[in-house]
């Protein structure tokens, strides 16, 4: 049998591996190093990565493993043992390759992000030693790969790339592929026109482009040639953006290109809110003196430890009226209890035979237990055999049953729960800042799942106002149902970030700061800023789904948030917004009604994205720079190739 060629070899690659429980708990998983190669065999071409420590180790085929533990063999004894190593080894055919992105830094590590053509996403490798460069190089050897003309680190594997490169320049109208690429945003001008008078129409949109100068569309060639340089042919391209440039699409919406906001005030993210700011709040009565500017604290920078959260969540949770005093608190505290305990005994002191003749009681409870027993069971707190946390989960779940009979219990409230409980660290207090969630939430659970399907709508409904070019991509292939975000909305994220993050993004949005939906800001941020992978990955329903849902614990919080306020602030300065875009975010719909920022004041510090959060993928570069002013207008100081880059990564809004 022939041996397989290695034809690329590289040592010290790290892949990281972000839990979505605790990040306090650092564990030896967290960072992965291994050997990644390339190898060549009579069935194809494969990219692997090994970890360090399962050189020796065979299994009967190699797969993609998705998680868990796997039974694996080792080749000197024969020994069975289980690795939680292997679901780290990755193994793909490169005829199965959709994309890649090479993310490269001047100072920092270059890494780069795999995607394959069923939308599974495998995580960032981090190239200690270099070497991605090369192995870019090896991809464009063996596989038609063309350079995203919206993303400059992106490449996609072209089914039917034409391998022919002309040697003669192309047009700067040419390189924006006006006529040529049906994806480019720009197409909608050709019309049946002639090319000479489509220009002439573009023309006449008053100061959109000026003195373009663009070289050809790096193509890169699939010759055998080892030294290729991988250099984009592209010189400056400036913007005069001066006036209001939109056009309405054939849905009714009116599709924002540029919106010049020369008074907008600064979008940032701010520092947690600390125990002695929270302290300083109270008169003397015990009752917060300014409600609105705490919650604005909140929102831009939650709260700074657990323990203050304990307090903080009662009031977010409405276990606690904002105008209470201290003494009205301690009052309803002794309520509370009272009745929680009553509802206890309710659902406690029903027998067996009482549980024979109620199959609705007898089917919940039974869900329930078997719910509780893998809720977060790797967190600490949840961890390890009859743990006491797991009991409580199951009492608090019980009683809401018997609370709000008519709901009863749904799987996914035992998500939203285990965070409170975390907090909180008792039964009573957990139960009431549940219900109080549950009262923002109960409509997720109903059993016809008419208000998560409303939500999804209203979430594609702000997408074809915001991006039609998207949205109609999304119609084309049968995903304009957002199904992809159903988990998302329906238990608030719990699963996309890690744990920490979960807490801080739930007491952002639980202060209702900014605007009414405010989740679909950050689901939509999220999905424009994806926007150039999903196009020209070809991504179908399924690949959309499994894309994101390989998202999971890989999205940096603080400029999701960012970017989703900055969604807001431009639709809610637009002047000409539709009255249905204005109900889902809860702007005024009357004449002349006009945005008046919450923001205008505010001096907390700034976070300013410089480069790509180290466990963070696939997010435009957009995405992590913040301007002064957050305007499509580019500011004096960059250079020519950063507006460049700016043009071609807005999609259209510029984050």
């Amino acid at each position: 049998m022939p041996k397989d060629t290695i034809l690329f070899e590289r040592n010290n690659i790290t892949i990281k591996e972000r839990s979505p429980q605790s990040e306090i708990r650092a564990t030896p998983l967290d960072e992965i190093t291994g050997t990644i190669t390339v190898v060549e065999s009579e069935r194809g071409i494969f990219f692997r990565f090994v970890p360090l420590g399962l050189e020796d180790v065979i299994t009967d085929d190699w797969a993609l493993i998705n998680g868990g533990h796997s039974v694996v063999y080792d080749k000197n004894d024969g020994a069975v043992s289980s690795s939680p190593l292997l679901k780290f080894r990755y193994h793909f055919n490169f005829n199965d390759l959709r994309s890649v992105r090479r993310h490269h830094m001047v100072h920092g590590i270059a890494h780069m992000v795999f995607i394959l053509k069923d939308g599974t996403t495998l995580p960032a490798f981090y190239f200690n030693h270099g070497g991605s460069k090369e192995l870019l190089q090896k991809l464009a050897q063996y596989l038609p790969l063309e350079k995203s003309t919206q993303d400059t680190r992106l490449y996609i594997v072209k089914d039917n790339l034409r391998r022919d490169i002309s040697s003669q320049s192309i047009s700067a109208f040419d390189q924006l592929n006006l006529f040529d690429n049906s994806n480019d945003i720009m197409k909608r001008f050709q019309g049946n026109d002639s090319r000479r008078t489509a220009i002439e129409r573009f023309s006449r949109v008053t100061n959109f482009l000026k003195d373009t100068l663009l070289g050809p569309n790096e193509l890169i060639s699939t010759t055998e040639t080892s030294d290729r340089k991988f250099e984009p042919n592209m010189t400056a391209l400036t913007e005069s953006l001066n006036g209001d440039f939109r056009e309405s699409n054939n849905d009714g919406f009116e599709v924002i290109y540029k919106v010049d906001f020369k008074k907008l005030p600064d979008v940032a993210r701010g520092q947690p809110l600390t125990v002695k700011e929270w302290q300083m709040s109270f008169d003397k009565d015990g009752r917060i003196m300014d409600v609105k500017n705490l919650k604005e604290r909140i929102f831009r920078g939650g709260l700074e430890s657990h323990i203050l959260r304990r307090e903080v969540w009662k009031f977010l949770l409405n276990y606690y009226p904002w105008s209470s005093t201290r003494d009205e608190r301690t009052e309803l505290i002794k309520k509370r209890k009272s009745e929680y305990h009553t509802m206890k005994v309710q659902w406690k002191s029903i027998s067996e035979q009482q549980k024979q003749k109620n199959t609705l009681f007898r089917d919940r409870e039974s869900l329930i237990e078997k719910d509780v027993t893998r809720t977060d069971r790797t967190h600490e707190y949840y961890e390890g055999e009859n743990n006491v946390h797991v009991k409580l989960l199951h009492d608090i779940l019980m009683t809401y049953n018997m609370y709000n009979f008519d709901l009863g219990y749904v799987q996914g409230m035992n998500d939203l729960l285990s965070p409170i409980l975390v907090i909180m660290e008792d039964e009573i207090d957990t139960y009431w800042c549940f219900v109080g969630l549950m009262s923002r939430m109960e409509q997720n659970f109903h059993l016809d799942q008419s208000h998560i399907k409303s939500q999804l709508s209203n979430l594609y409904t702000l997408l074809q106002f915001i991006d039609a070019e998207l949205a109609k991509y999304l119609v084309e292939n049968n995903a304009n149902n957002m199904y992809f975000f159903f988990r998302w909305m329906l238990i608030c994220f719990k699963r996309e970030f890690s744990f920490d993050d979960v807490m801080y993004l739930w007491e952002v949005i639980w202060t209702d700061h900014v605007c009414r939906n405010f989740d679909l800001l950050i689901c939509l941020a999220i999905l424009i800023s994806q926007k150039t992978v999903i196009m020209e990955s070809k991504f179908g329903c399924t690949e959309i789904l499994k894309f994101f849902n390989d998202l999971s614990c890989n999205l940096d919080l603080d400029t999701c948030l960012l970017s989703a306020e900055k969604l807001y602030i431009q639709l809610a300065t637009h002047r000409d917004i539709p009255t249905s875009i204005a109900k889902i975010l809860g702007l005024p719909t009357g004449p002349n009604q006009q945005y008046h920022s919450t923001i205008e004041n505010a001096t907390y510090p700034r976070k300013i994205y410089t480069e790509q959060p180290r466990g963070t993928m696939n997010l435009d570069s957009s995405y992590f720079r913040q301007e002064s002013e957050p305007s499509l207008v580019p500011v004096q100081h960059e250079t020519s190739a950063a507006v460049l880059n700016d043009f071609f990564t807005m999609t259209p809004f510029q984050f």
